[in-house]
């Protein structure tokens, strides 16, 4: 009779094999990864130093972007960019976000004049794309950095604050440029729209900031800029209520 409390000859040789093949894969895993040296960092995700995201803001800052100085900012008017099958932006959508933008920013960075950015930005060739664009804003009005970006929704509320039978909705993305390195070290993208309490019971605290209201579309962009543009100084390593001059690279 075969007594199981002790192994075969045969199972013992089964149990050494299993071991040998488990630290076999394992020193081909070590190796593998020893072997990746400092060409693993180059890959796409190695150059993101920062992702960011919460309920209605995402954004990524490349590694390089704490060397990034920026005391001279030129601002793009914010153009539309609808997806297909989206809602129409209501009327004065970009220029709406722009001027928040405008405002928000000018507390940390000097800024371009808007008149020369506007200048600047017509001399682009029609059809070129956003970055093209922006880059040559930056060197025609010799600013350090440029932030563009676009609207893709901006949708009114439809009704009365407190009984509203459309909410409103905002989306919009914005892209920094460094003139130095030519090449995009942050992004952002802001989504919202309103929802009422009985939806989501996490919606309270939404709810009691705006009073029990509906809010306008201009406010949730807004409060997308301020997010945007807090979130821009933090990635800089600029701290709360410091200006970007005097910000450490």
């Amino acid at each position: 009779m075969m007594n199981f409390a002790e192994p075969t000859e045969g199972a013992g040789n089964r149990v050494n094999l299993a071991a040998a093949l488990t630290i076999a894969c394992a020193l081909a895993l070590l190796l593998s990864a020893c072997s990746a040296g400092p060409g693993a960092a180059s890959s796409p995700d190695a150059k993101i130093v920062e992702q960011f995201q919460s309920k209605d803001l995402s954004s990524h800052a490349v590694r390089s972007i704490r060397q990034v100085t920026v005391n001279n900012l030129a601002i793009m008017p914010l153009v539309a960019a609808v997806p297909f099958g989206g809602d129409p932006l209501a009327p004065g959508a970009t220029d709406t976000i722009t001027e928040d933008i405008y405002r928000q920013a000018s507390g940390t960075w000097k800024l371009v004049p808007q008149g020369a950015v506007m200048h600047a930005a017509v001399q682009t060739q029609s059809g070129a794309n956003l970055e093209d664009a922006a880059m040559k804003v930056g060197h025609a009005t010799g600013a350090d950095a440029v932030l563009f970006g676009s609207v893709e929704r901006y949708v009114e509320r439809v009704g009365a604050e407190y009984a509203a039978d459309k909410p409103a909705s905002v989306a919009f993305s914005l892209k920094l440029l460094d003139m130095k390195s030519k090449q995009v070290v942050w992004n952002a993208k802001f989504s919202k729209t309103q929802q009422p309490l009985g939806t989501n019971f996490f919606n309270l605290p939404s709810f009691l900031e705006n009073k029990g209201q509906w809010v306008l579309a201009s406010e949730l962009a807004n409060d997308g800029v301020g997010q945007a543009i807090e979130n821009l100084r933090s990635s800089l390593g600029i701290s709360p209520n410091q200006p970007a001059a005097a910000a450490e690279p």
